[in-house]
């Protein structure tokens, strides 16, 4: 099989500048996940480097002068010219003599199944974001209006317009509005938002469920962006 077309990222400038996936989350303090970015002229070069049949989700050849461990998380950012927006696939890499070897998360399968439908011309479903996201890992707690108990997930990405949560339990029902308190890393103080479920998804462990923002108050908004101009100062990883 031949090896994507990736764009170098050096060993040098994985750690720090471009990050945010964390597991498991530690509020001490802001590190990160290697994101590599894998550039492919079409869809057809993106299909040559892939191979489905490996793993859960498959698995995607990589060439890059980076030295990532063999069962490194990393992050990989997918993108061609025909992709509405980049993508990003949880994978984990092993070495091989020209790069990596990247199997996707098998949580993943959506994000596989969209890329080798446009890969191949077919029509695919997609939603372009208002608001810019921000790649994350951010302990968070939520609870269903009325209920008392809270309970503990990760925020996975934020924006000014609402936040994705993956938790261990249960993802609440579409529809139900939700209090959400994301604990502080690189902010002065815990944010506080609520808001209304807008979709939910199973993963192999858990669920994931995305939160649209309902403002109750101006000071909301604003801890909000204060919280996001922060990130966008440390270097967190942009999702366009």
């Amino acid at each position: 099989m031949m090896g994507a077309s990736s764009s170098a990222t050096s060993s040098s400038s994985l750690p720090r500048r471009r990050i945010t996936l964390q597991e498991p989350a530690d509020p001490a303090e802001l590190r990160g996940t290697p994101i590599l970015s894998c550039v492919f002229p079409d869809g057809e070069a993106f299909l040559e480097a892939f191979a489905p049949e490996h793993g859960p989700a498959g698995e995607l050849a990589v060439v890059t002068r980076a030295t990532l461990p063999s069962r490194t998380e990393v992050v990989l950012e997918i993108l061609w010219p025909a992709l509405p927006n980049r993508i990003y696939v949880r994978a984990r890499v092993w070495r091989r003599r020209l790069g990596l070897m990247a199997r996707f998360h098998p949580d993943e399968l959506q994000a596989r199944d969209f890329l080798v439908r446009v890969a191949h011309g077919l029509p695919a479903e997609f939603h372009r974001r208002a608001h810019r996201r921000y790649c994350v890992r951010l302990p968070v707690t939520w609870r269903a209006f009325g209920a008392t108990v809270h309970t503990a997930g990760i925020a996975e990405d934020l924006s000014a317009g609402g936040v994705l949560i993956a938790t261990q339990t249960a993802a609440p029902p579409v529809g139900e509005r939700v209090g959400v308190r994301v604990i502080a890393i690189a902010a002065a103080q815990d944010l506080v938002v609520t808001g209304r479920v807008m979709h939910t998804r199973g993963r192999a462990q858990g669920a994931a469920f995305g939160v649209q923002f309902e403002y109750r108050s101006s000071s909301e908004q604003r801890d909000l962006r204060r919280m996001l101009r922060v990130f966008a100062a440390r270097g967190v990883v942009i999702l366009d």
